[in-house]
């Protein structure tokens, strides 16, 4: 059971903040005590997630920047902010993600690079941008949040192939920043879901499937992997199918 206030003194960042995994994620951080730097692409989204995360805990520091993924420069400006409020990153949550479906021979190139600027290359420069950061506390942890689809069995997802190629991109990350920290302290993780109760899995998965698990359920796990609770473990890829949840990895 992870303690009250066990993220106090620390700055989240959060991906995708504007609604389902993000937004649970932020108003459960907020009850931990967690400042945050909360990005999404909606103004009127990320207003309603700090309100939630302010009725949570009055006395945290939010910074709310609309962000597009896909636009480095637009992430650069989000670090000068972060900066200008004097704000440091201790969290860095990667959850935001896009989805697209289609057989690869015929996948459009340009959709291709749009998935994977969001989906991988956004992730990867977060990472350059914040690990500086962590370096300077010498504490710091990252969780990517991928999918069943980007670790194995593709053959349950016919036709996402470019989805899925991103997120096995995802996990390549997390192991190798695992690797390059280890001797840190800066630990890097991945949590990969089956389905989750969320608008984007709703666009995805085909009539009469039902999501396996919920936004809460999938942010109480975020908060382990970002809290010391899952200290030493780093390099790990945990997988939650509703059914079980266990660890991949190369130890």
């Amino acid at each position: 059971m992870i303690c009250m206030k066990s993220l106090f003194g620390k700055t989240a960042l959060i991906t995708g903040a504007g609604r389902g995994i993000g937004r649970t994620t932020a108003t459960m951080f907020a009850e931990q005590g967690a400042d945050l730097v909360l990005i999404a692409r909606t103004v009127l989204q990320l207003d309603e997630t700090v309100a939630l995360c302010k009725t949570n805990n009055s006395d945290i520091r939010v910074l709310s920047v609309p962000t597009d993924l896909a636009e480095l420069r637009q992430i650069d400006r989000l670090f000068e902010l972060v900066d200008e409020r004097g704000m440091t990153v201790d969290i860095l949550i990667n959850n935001a993600a896009v989805f697209a479906s289609g057989r690869s021979r015929e996948f459009p190139i340009d959709r291709f690079q749009h998935l994977l600027d969001i989906n991988l290359l956004a992730p990867y420069y977060l990472c350059q941008k914040v690990m500086p950061m962590m370096d300077r506390k010498r504490w710091g942890t990252i969780v990517n949040v991928s999918s069943l689809s980007g670790c194995f069995q593709v053959t349950k997802f016919p036709g996402f192939g470019a989805y899925n190629i991103s997120k096995y991109g995802l996990w390549g990350l997390t192991e190798i920043l695992a690797l390059e920290n280890k001797e840190r302290n800066l630990r890097v993780n991945q949590i990969s879901l089956s389905g989750v109760d969320t608008q984007m899995f709703k666009q995805a998965a085909p009539p009469g499937v039902k999501a396996d698990l919920t936004s809460e359920q999938v942010a109480g796990e975020i908060l382990y992997l970002a809290s010391d609770e899952s200290t030493p473990i780093t390099g790990g890829n945990l997988i939650l199918d509703g059914k079980s949840r266990h660890w991949q990895s190369d130890d």
